[in-house]
């Protein structure tokens, strides 16, 4: 059986989603900080699939990094839609974490796309 590249996308996708979001999720909110919150073995894990996105030629580079780049904001974006939900007033600065995330998955990313890009074009065909 054959998986699309939509179908690995998407799958290295809520790879990084879940490595970063379980973490962040367990987190009682008075200890939260962001971006401490984040650092760990989820950062590894987007730049992981990052690499492995770009290296297989599964996708472009410019996707790989706008795809796994969007792990981060995606698991902070479902804690806040949560926690607002449970109590609105909450999450009052949640725009500037989510700027914080993005700035912070892009860096995580775009290394490991970097490099898979290079090592691609780099290898015999």
């Amino acid at each position: 059986m054959r998986i699309s590249s939509f179908g690995k996308t998407t799958g290295a996708f809520l790879l990084g989603f879940l490595a970063t979001g379980i973490p962040f999720w367990m987190i009682p909110y008075s200890k939260l900080n962001v971006p401490d919150a984040f650092l760990g073995f989820g950062l590894v894990v987007v730049c992981l699939m990052a690499f492995l996105l770009t290296w297989s030629e599964t996708a472009s580079l410019l996707k790989s990094v706008n795809v796994m780049a969007m792990a981060m904001p995606a698991a902070l974006m479902l804690r806040v839609i949560v926690e607002g939900l449970m109590e609105p007033t909450r999450h009052n600065l949640w725009p500037l974490v989510l700027v914080i995330t993005l700035v912070m998955g892009y860096l995580t990313a775009l290394p490991g796309a970097g490099l898979g890009h290079l090592l691609r074009r780099g290898r015999p065909r």
